[in-house]
């Protein structure tokens, strides 16, 4: 019998979505809001209040929250160790601008970031956001190569700064469509992709590496390698569809690296701090070797906004770039992003992310052979995601299926990441959430996929698939 401590309690839904005080504040505020926030179909409902790992809406609603502020509360509430280190650098500190004025709540920081970085990685620059530590990669690998290009791959989400959104894809041309910046130096090729191939129509498994077969002899024909100066790319595919790449994918992009002397940089904004079960995703293969890695999101530890770019010696030892912000490394920022890193050194948060991956695939692979529409089933630590197709035969996706999907979990009390046009549902839960929580969520989720399957919506037939099937 579950007690009734918060981090145990289930979610209840009592209302239609959105419920009449959600409604009313709504009619209250849109008018004052662009747009794209005062769009409330994707979600119908407006927070209160948190309790546990349940949001509550203003008509009394709860829901598990998976979506866990895109990462940026890895704990659920922030844990009271984080919210006493930084109420303490406050009153020490105050703010200060540490990329300008050294202090000892950066230093501290910066030395256990050193301390557990992987590989060669030694140094530390600071930043406030995924974007920005983007940017500054991007810099520092310019810098250090004295060439122009940077390789990214497609689906990958870098951010909404001017320069690299010409290297931000998601998996939905409506993310790029009149924002991209048509700009020279970024060169796209897909990610890897066991799933789905983007070179040939129908399900797979396929081999991943053709990505690099593309980027040896197609590519390479076009840009010449010693232009290169280096590669960005998220070691797990965060809006993309939560896709891993396999060892042997590893170890080809190293040699490519090495070959070609071409600076990895690996995007772990989405994916640091124990969002895969590893402090850092890349933590779950063997021998990759980055020259720069990105920390964000749950580098803050649901604190103040912080990020930092680690590199190498050879990298950043000598550089004569300046790219702190104003706000990046801020005291009170850094003094809780330690007590986050120092919580999951203190064990049970890497293992209770593994846990839930090993949940979730329980309670869901087994729907595949139950549901035509559920193509496929991922989950990487505490990131997991279902992908839909119209039917197993054509591989095409079904996002009309997915999106129903969403709204139909949403009733049952479990807030999960969706947009329209995708054809992938997405879970990202606290890193802490109890297993019990969870288990529930999937099985709410499991309900979800059978009642929409029972009358699945119509898809829409895009250009592409017109297209394709005028062809055929």
């Amino acid at each position: 019998m579950l007690t009734k401590n918060p981090f145990y309690e289930l979610p209840q839904v009592h209302t239609a979505l959105p419920g009449p005080a959600s409604s009313a504040l709504f009619a209250r505020h849109d008018a004052q809001l662009t747009g794209a926030n005062a769009d409330h179909e994707i979600y119908p409902l407006l927070e209160v209040g948190k309790r546990g790992y349940l949001i509550e809406d203003a008509d009394g609603n709860t829901f598990a929250d998976h979506m866990s502020a895109w990462g940026a509360s890895p704990f659920g509430p922030t844990p009271p160790t984080v919210k006493a280190a930084m109420d303490a650098a406050w009153a020490r500190h105050g703010m200060q601008i540490s990329g300008w004025l050294p202090n000892q709540a950066a230093f501290s920081l910066v030395d256990k970031l050193t301390r557990i970085a992987p590989g060669r990685l030694s140094r530390v620059e600071y930043s406030v956001s995924g974007t920005l530590a983007v940017e500054a990669a991007v810099k520092f690998m310019r810098e250090a190569t004295k060439r122009p290009l940077i390789i990214t791959f497609g689906g990958q989400y870098h951010g909404e700064s001017t320069y690299m959104t010409a290297g931000a894809s998601s998996d939905l041309s409506n993310v790029s469509s009149g924002r991209t910046q048509y700009v020279s130096g970024v060169v796209m090729v897909p990610y890897p992709n066991r799933f789905r191939s983007p070179f040939r129509r129908g399900p797979g498994p396929v081999d991943e590496c053709e990505v690099l077969d593309y980027l040896d002899y197609l590519l390479i024909q076009q840009v010449h390698p010693c232009q290169v100066a280096g590669v960005m790319i998220e070691p797990v595919l965060g809006e993309g569809g939560i896709h891993a790449p396999s060892q042997r994918f590893w170890d080809r992009l190293g040699a490519l690296c090495k070959r070609w002397g071409w600076l990895l940089c690996l995007d772990e904004v989405q994916t640091c701090m124990g969002r895969t079960g590893t402090m850092f995703a890349m933590q779950r293969w063997e021998g990759i070797d980055p020259d720069l890695l990105l920390l964000g999101k749950a580098f803050a530890a649901g604190g103040q906004p912080i990020a930092a770019v680690l590199g190498t010696d050879a990298v950043m030892a000598h550089t004569e770039l300046h790219l702190g912000s104003t706000y990046g490394f801020a005291p009170a920022a850094c003094a809780g992003a330690l007590a986050g890193i120092e919580l999951i050194e203190a064990g049970g948060v890497l293992e209770n992310a593994l846990a839930l991956e090993r949940i979730f695939k329980e309670v869901l692979e087994p729907l595949k052979a139950e549901v035509e529409q559920l193509g496929d089933v991922r989950a990487v630590g505490a990131m997991a995601a279902l992908e839909f197709v119209v039917d197993k035969a054509s591989n095409r996706p079904a996002p009309a299926f997915q999106y129903a999907v969403h709204h139909a979990v949403l009733r049952r009390g479990v807030v999960g990441i969706s947009q329209r046009g995708k054809w992938h549902y997405r879970l990202q839960p606290a890193l802490t959430m109890t297993p019990e929580v969870f288990r529930h969520s999937c099985e709410q989720i499991a309900l979800a996929v059978r009642e929409v399957a029972a009358n699945p919506p119509k898809e829409r037939i895009d250009v592409q698939d017109a297209v394709a099937t005028a062809q055929r």
